[in-house]
């Protein structure tokens, strides 16, 4: 299993491919994630994860577990969160347009004052979730809403 010394020593190389890391309460505040474009989270366990300020834009991390994460006023355009669960996650002042959110599991989530301009929530799960955010042109196909409701208005 891959951890923190692992990834600190690709990250101080200027690597920034974590796929299957294992970093619960990883704490990307305290590290200059500015400049991460295109990293790559993919499938990593990373519960109550701290990205609050983080650049991920362009990064992978489809399939990682989020559960409980913050993305306080990241910059997330156009990266991909696939099938992530990011259940109990906390995203404000966030920027999130063309994003890949298909499959994903956002219940109970607190979405405040993010822009998904383009975003894709095919098949993603909201249920329980607290939306106050800009949906322009956003994709909902089988979207589970959070009042429970199926949007599919985006098929």
């Amino acid at each position: 299993m891959k951890g923190f010394k692992e990834f600190r020593e690709l990250y101080d190389a200027g690597i920034y491919e974590f796929i299957n890391f294992h970093l619960p309460a990883f704490n990307a505040f305290e590290m200059d994630f500015r400049g991460t474009r295109g990293a790559d989270f993919g499938g990593a366990y990373l519960p109550a994860a701290n990205f609050q300020g983080a650049n991920l834009e362009g990064a992978n991390l489809s399939y990682a577990c989020l559960r409980g994460a913050s993305f306080q006023e990241a910059c997330m355009e156009g990266a991909n969160f696939e099938g992530a669960d990011l259940s109990g996650a906390t995203f404000g002042q966030t920027s999130a347009a063309n994003t890949n959110w298909s499959g994903a599991k956002l219940r109970g989530a607190v979405l405040d004052e993010v822009t998904f301009r383009n975003a894709n929530f095919s098949h993603a799960d909201l249920s329980g979730a607290m939306l106050n955010f800009v949906l322009d042109e956003a994709i909902f196909c089988e979207t589970i809403m959070p009042d429970g409701s199926i949007r599919s208005d985006g098929c």
